[in-house]
């Protein structure tokens, strides 16, 4: 298959999975009556399991044996703990970003609506965390990067480092997160596509060197608990010492 050709249909089955998962299969009668029935669940766990089985469904499907190439082997510990680092830079270095942009252009703190702001904790931990983090990852670096893989060996290198599957999953999976627009601040949501992207380039780039998706998943993992559950956690106990104070 041509190179323009495996990119063009690469982005195509990104697509195609992206607007199922988004925007149809939690708009299907008896699951939307499923979500509104529940206080727990929403259409964003609705778009992760789609993400999830279609990609699954793909991956077994699409010619070729060997599953590794989307990324299904172990990695050892050590090959976790660079990547893991990296999330953690990434994710504060938007959690500072996002507290500048605040200050300096009047949006409002805290969550912007959606269901995440919605969470608790708990349930924060158990669909952002862990489900929304390995259903991302299968589809994004493991379907889509592993479909690509064959063109890691193409000249261009995206600032000199990432591969042509790596740079085009990362866009793909920072633009992804456009449908936020549904929810939030337009500024809000440009600098989480911003972050998103620099995030899906280190998850792609350990994906790539390892060939596996566990770093990939601890990336992401890494990123949602310093962005998402360590200031839920911060504001928990500032509310209960100015409740005890």
């Amino acid at each position: 298959m041509k190179s323009s050709m495996r990119i063009l249909l690469g982005i195509a089955i990104w697509l195609v999975i992206y607007l199922l998962g988004v925007y149809l299969i939690p708009q299907v009668g008896f699951i939307d009556q499923i979500i509104s029935g529940t206080d727990w669940l929403s259409r964003g766990e609705i778009s992760q399991v789609s993400f999830l089985i279609l990609s699954l469904i793909l991956i077994l499907r699409l010619p070729g044996g060997d599953r590794q190439r989307y990324g299904f082997r172990g990695a050892g510990i050590s090959q976790l703990i660079v990547p893991v680092g990296l999330g953690v830079l990434v994710s504060v270095g938007f959690f500072v970003l996002n507290f500048a942009i605040v200050l300096i252009a009047g949006l409002p703190g805290g969550p912007q609506g959606g269901s995440v702001a919605d969470k608790s904790l708990l349930n924060f931990i158990l669909t952002v965390v862990i489900l929304a983090s390995i259903c991302e990852e299968i589809f994004n670096r493991g379907l889509v990067q592993g479909f690509l893989s064959p063109l890691r060996e193409h000249s261009f290198r995206l600032f000199g480092i990432f591969s042509l599957p790596v740079t085009i999953t990362g866009l793909l999976f920072g633009l992804g997160h456009l449908c936020l627009l549904r929810a939030m601040d337009p500024r809000t949501v440009i600098l989480i596509v911003i972050s998103a992207t620099a995030l899906g380039l280190i998850a792609g780039q350990y994906r790539e060197k390892t060939g596996s998706l566990l770093p990939a998943i601890a990336v992401h993992m890494t990123f949602n608990i310093v962005s998402g559950v360590v200031p839920q956690l911060l504001m928990m106990i500032a509310a209960g010492a100015v409740t005890t104070g």
